[in-house]
């Protein structure tokens, strides 16, 4: 493919996946970014600050259109493809740089979070931004080193998992690191000291929760294998990556590992996709999320693959079977987020109509929603105009600390106040201003804190879910959960 095809080529997809999304709903997903975005801190439970920021900045742009600035993702999405055509051209040659473009653009993953708000997409454009400037300054260590320190920097404010290739570039510069030449020396601290300055805030966010966010569990667990989630972790893996291109890119990393010593393009290959690729396996061993690794280092697996592949007489009819078999997981994966984003706005519609049967109360009523997708999707469609600390709906109330929603202000929390007041066991200054305000809450099932926190609570209406489940939406009348 020459440059100009493949630039029409990425245009049209880009054009493609605008349009779908112009005609789709919210993603749970998007929602609670565009939530965080108003709500800007160190950082989050799922990562750092990036996409919250860059969503805030984007909302400043677009006058807080959240379907204007779902649209930048499309256009990331080009942009991190044609950073991997430039990489794939640079090291090799148009036609193992077109093999990389299709395969890469057929990938459910992919195609997925290119029409979904999100950390991954930025990510990967930035991982393959900074790939792109040393892959000409391999031998020669200059000011290019330096920008992708800065593009490393910035990736990290997306996903932590962009460190990793940091780390995996400060490995590639070891031999003139251990020559002790001058340039490699300023290239390796900024490849380390940089990423970390950045996070020093995200990373003081998460020891102030004990490393919860981040760890997910104790110093022992770490260590400990989770046999019984592999088999739903590689369930989960080829449905994201599809069944073909899920075993080729297994079998890519085992075959760059062992041709990484024949010649220095594949050397490098390795060395900034192999600490991401570790992180994966152990992640996967550990029980935890490998999808962001495995898509950030896929990129240099598929590259390893295509220039291997070139040189065989199977390679287009192979080739083309797995990327056709992706593709119609893509399709498959794609019309699946479509019938769930339009069931959210159908089940905002149920809600509005049983509001109507919820009785006035001072203050006015409040929503809560089982889980954190619910209230965030639920809180683009019942945003409050009034600029205020709460979150247009809450998650029921819960001792765990599970997600963003609990560290947000909620209707069981109790605030200071110079008004008295009249039950026992309550401090002389805090009130809950929720108390008598009645509610709904939407949910599977009906949780103990909300039946206890409430006087009275009864169905009102049960929406049926695509997927054969079921929601139902209940009237909770006079909050009155007392404090300790």
């Amino acid at each position: 493919m020459k440059s100009k095809t493949v630039f029409v080529f990425l245009a049209a997809l880009t054009l493609l996946r605008c349009v779908w999304l112009a005609l789709q709903g919210i993603a749970p997903q998007e929602a609670y970014y565009w939530m965080c975005s108003d709500r800007l801190a160190p950082a989050f439970f799922d990562g750092p600050p990036g996409t919250a920021l860059l969503v805030h900045v984007l909302g400043w742009l677009t006058g807080d259109s959240l379907n204007l600035i779902r649209l930048a993702w499309p256009i990331l999405g080009f942009a991190a493809a044609w950073c991997a055509w430039l990489l794939a051209r640079s090291l090799f040659d148009e036609v193992v740089a077109g093999w990389l473009v299709v395969a890469l653009n057929a990938l459910p993953l992919f195609n997925e979070e290119c029409v979904t708000m999100g950390p991954l997409v930025p990510t990967l454009f930035l991982t393959l931004a900074a790939a792109l400037a040393v892959v000409h300054s391999r031998e020669d260590i200059g000011g290019a080193w330096y920008f992708a320190a800065a593009f490393l920097t910035l990736a990290a404010l997306f996903r932590y998992e962009a460190v990793l290739f940091s780390l995996g570039l400060c490995f590639y510069l070891r031999r003139p690191i251990f020559e002790k030449e001058r340039r490699a020396l300023i290239a390796l601290a900024g490849l380390l000291l940089l990423p970390m300055m950045i996070l020093l805030a995200p990373l003081a966010w998460n020891a102030a929760l004990g490393w919860v966010p981040i760890a997910g569990g104790t110093l022992q667990t770490l260590w400990l294998p989770r046999f019984s989630s592999w088999g739903l972790g590689l369930t989960e893996f080829f449905r994201l990556f599809s069944f073909g291109m899920g075993v080729v890119i297994l079998g890519g990393f085992i075959g760059l590992c062992r041709a990484s010593r024949k010649c220095d393009e594949y050397e490098f290959l390795l060395c900034f996709c192999g600490p991401a690729s570790l992180w994966a396996l152990y992640s996967f061993y550990a029980g935890g999320d490998i999808t962001t690794a495995v898509l950030l280092s896929c990129v240099p697996i598929l590259i390893f693959l295509a220039a291997q592949g070139i040189h065989r007489r199977f390679m287009p009819v192979a080739g083309s079977v797995v990327v056709a078999l992706a593709l119609f997981s893509s399709a498959f994966m794609l019309r699946q987020s479509g019938v769930m984003r339009g069931m959210w706005a159908a089940i905002a519609s149920e809600i509005n109509i049983a509001s109507r049967d919820m009785p006035a109360s001072e203050g006015g009523g409040f929503m809560v929603a089982e889980n954190a997708d619910q209230a965030s999707i639920l809180a683009v469609y019942f945003k409050s105009r009034l600029k205020t600390a709460y979150p247009p709906v809450f998650v029921a109330e819960s001792p765990a600390i599970s997600s963003q929603f609990a560290l947000w202000p909620s209707y069981a929390d109790f605030i200071e106040s110079d008004k008295p007041v009249d039950e026992f066991f309550t401090e002389q200054k805090g009130i809950n201003p929720f108390v008598g305000r009645n509610a709904l809450f939407l949910g599977s099932e009906l949780p103990q804190t909300i039946r206890g926190a409430f006087a009275d609570v009864r169905s009102l209406r049960q929406i049926q879910l695509p997927n054969g489940g079921q929601l139902t939406v209940f009237l909770c009348l006079d909050y009155q959960t007392l404090p300790l």
